[in-house]
């Protein structure tokens, strides 16, 4: 019946639903892989500390002579340092990053391809 097909999706078991063309489809065209998704937030982490390297050189120097009064003496260096930190880790930065990391590795492909010609 019609009813029966319609709600056949919610009695599906998970590893069916895993199995149906368009679900797996859906989830291995969108999803990166853990290890790629690390690489990119390596490279963000990393764009971040070199592009915010003399907040982060302030904040340890302040830390350096304060030691235990860090907490209060401080936290403008740590304000500042956490924005720069925190302006190139925004999730819209983190996409850049992903676009330019697959453009990478296309041409890395066409090459290795071309190579193999």
């Amino acid at each position: 019946s019609k009813a029966d097909s319609s709600c056949r999706h919610l009695r599906m078991s998970l590893n069916d639903a895993r199995l149906e063309s368009e679900n797996r489809d859906g989830r291995l065209t969108t999803r990166k892989t853990f290890p790629e998704e690390k690489r990119i937030m390596d490279i963000v982490k990393a764009e971040a500390l070199t592009k915010c390297q003399p907040d982060i050189a302030a904040f340890a120097e302040c830390a350096k002579a304060n030691n235990i009064l860090v907490i209060f003496n401080c936290r403008e260096e740590n304000r500042k340092m956490n924005e720069c930190v925190n302006l190139f880790s925004t999730e819209a930065h983190i996409d850049v990053v992903r676009q330019r990391r697959a453009a990478e590795q296309a041409a890395a492909s066409l090459a290795a391809a071309a190579a193999l010609k």
